[in-house]
């Protein structure tokens, strides 16, 4: 009977992983679509209508701040599988005029009244995809973060209102629109679950249908009116408290009263030629990325040609800060992160050595382990996944990354809101997997107001002290791999990005111990074969990430090179 179990639960997790990566071209393979050239202003987000959204704001006078806001409110609208007000993410903005760039932590958060073993039980939610308490429910929704990022970002950086920035979501959401082929195949796979939500279950999700978002525009118009405080702490906020502990959750109008956006310095290194700044803890994303670009610059060497040696010592080049955010990460906020010593060249060294012996290595030969003060940092008082990147005529840039985690997050909503899973990205136990396989440790276990660690890397590189690259992805522990290998295949390998965002991708996250191989996008056989014969175990995915992403060609013309991943059927926008 055990066995069953267990094989049920395995079946269950395969199946949430395959839709979670995309179920939209199954039956063929990516293909890079031109890429679109813009000369003032491009938006790249993985919807058509969310684009434009943001090419509008660029063209009423909004910069980058203001049409990133924009996009993310649209994503919200016109794909609530993926992203909106009732999750969070993180942005990365290059302001042009002093060549500054700042990160916002605008991630979920737990209840204060959460605790190290509030997962460790039963699930009573039944049959289905991501079904486990964690992932379902009540007690899967953190605290939001998505509307304090929103106003923050306009506040701190935006030429227009929030009002106006506002305005053509809530367009949208009044008007309706069209539902896309993927949000058609994520309400399919899961819709024994919306259905028993009062909102979702009046959704026509057949692609091609319009779909009407009332619920959602009256939150918006309050939200343009009153700002983030309507959600915080006014009835919307008191209605979304009323359905999460309906639903079993232990929310309160005190942790939504509570929350703040933080602000926090981005983690850059220097690899390749260029800048490279992207996202800091709670993100274990940047971290990987920049390990791993270290490593390589020393394994194989300062001008990497693509084949199988480069693949091999990239997926080798990823096992160790795999391993690494299972054993030290956690909230910034209540626990030290000891960065400087993971990040020690020493240290580096010895996995680049590893990487470069052309072996495939057991996760845990890249572990050297490192020792660090035990303590916590007291909790401060006020303390499924869309990506987007802007460029403005100015040259700010922003590279944002926000979710509500799986498809439709915990499937239920709260005045209107989809709410978030965000819970399942804490370990619900030592030694725990969720729902993307990567295994928990005991510093990211669910506590008062933290915030759990993610993969989201919201990336910019800069050359010269200049951006050229805006990058950036969805798809849980997919994320910073497929960010990374966009990013090297424009810069280091010569395509276009058009041609490096539907390019075949392989991941590895150290547990397990594969290498992961896209289907959308098959890699060479010969290559596979030659990364067989290396010692790497090779299991078929259907689609490693979503990546989107801007080259900014500094010409005096000033082009702007501007794709969207075909993997989810996103198209750019500009002028």
């Amino acid at each position: 009977m055990r066995a069953m179990k267990r094989s049920f639960l395995i079946v269950l997790w395969c199946v949430s992983a395959f839709l979670i990566t995309g179920l939209v071209g199954a039956n063929s393979p990516a293909r890079p679509g031109p890429e679109a050239v813009f000369r003032r202003g491009a938006v790249a987000a993985d919807h058509a209508e969310a684009s434009k959204v943001g090419a509008e704001i660029l063209g009423a006078g909004g910069n980058a701040a203001d049409a990133a806001a924009a996009t993310m409110l649209a994503l919200g609208v016109v794909n609530p599988a993926s992203s909106g007000l009732g999750g969070g993410g993180f942005a990365l903005y290059y302001c042009a005029k002093d060549g500054s760039l700042t990160f916002l932590d605008f991630r979920e958060r737990a209840p204060r009244a959460a605790t190290r073993t509030m997962f460790e039980i039963e699930s009573e939610h039944g049959e289905g995809p991501a079904s486990s308490p964690s992932q379902l429910g009540g007690l899967a929704a953190g605290v939001p973060g998505e509307p304090a990022g929103i106003e923050a970002l306009v506040t701190r950086f935006g030429n227009l209102s929030l009002r106006e920035v506002i305005a053509p979501a809530l367009r949208l959401a009044e008007e309706g629109f069209v539902v896309s082929d993927a949000l058609g195949a994520m309400g399919s796979a899961f819709e024994v679950q919306l259905r028993k939500d009062p909102v979702m279950a009046k959704w026509d999700l057949q692609p091609g249908a319009t779909l009407r978002r009332p619920r959602l525009a009256r939150v918006l118009r309050a939200f343009a009116e009153k700002g983030a405080a309507v959600i915080y702490g006014g009835i919307i906020g008191q209605e979304m408290v009323a359905a999460v502990q309906k639903q079993g959750g232990i929310m309160t109008l005190q942790d939504l009263y509570a929350y703040r956006v933080r602000t926090r310095e981005p983690l850059d290194t220097k690899a390749f030629g260029y800048r490279w700044v992207t996202a800091p803890p709670p993100s274990a994303g940047g971290f990987t990325m920049i390990q791993s670009l270290s490593i390589l610059e020393q394994a194989a060497g300062s001008e990497p040609v693509y084949g199988a040696p480069l693949l091999h010592a990239m997926a080798e080049s990823w096992k160790g800060p795999f391993l690494d955010r299972q054993r030290y990460f956690g909230d910034p906020d209540q626990v030290i992160l000891p960065l400087e010593k993971i990040m020690a060249p020493s240290r580096i060294a010895k996995r680049a050595e590893l990487a470069a012996d052309g072996e495939a290595h057991p996760s845990t030969d890249y572990a050297f382990p490192v020792e660090w003060p035990q303590t916590s940092v007291p909790a401060p008082d006020n303390a499924g996944t869309s990506h987007l990147c802007v460029v403005d005529a100015e040259g700010n840039v922003a590279s944002i990354t926000t979710t509500v985690n799986l498809p439709f997050g915990a499937r239920f909503t709260g005045g209107g809101i989809v709410m978030n899973d965000e819970m399942d990205d804490f370990a619900s136990g030592i030694g725990k997997a969720n729902a993307f396989g990567l295994v928990g440790g005991a510093r990211n276990l669910p506590g008062p107001w933290k915030r759990p660690v993610s993969t989201m890397s919201p990336t910019i590189v800069l050359e010269n002290g200049k951006p050229v690259l805006c990058v950036g992805a969805s798809g849980g522990s997919r994320i910073v791999t497929a960010t990374q290998q966009v990013a090297m295949n424009v810069l280091l390998h010569g395509m276009n990005v058009g041609e490096a965002v539907a390019a075949p991708r392989v991941h590895h996250q150290g547990a397990p111990e594969a290498l992961r191989v896209e289907t959308v996008a098959p890699l060479d056989p010969v290559l596979q074969d030659a990364l067989r014969a290396r010692g790497h175990q090779i299991d078929p995915i259907h689609n490693v990430a979503n990546v989107q992403a801007i080259q900014i060609e500094h010409s005096p013309e000033r082009r702007l090179h501007a794709a969207s991943d075909p993997r989810k059927g996103g198209r750019p926008a500009g002028h």
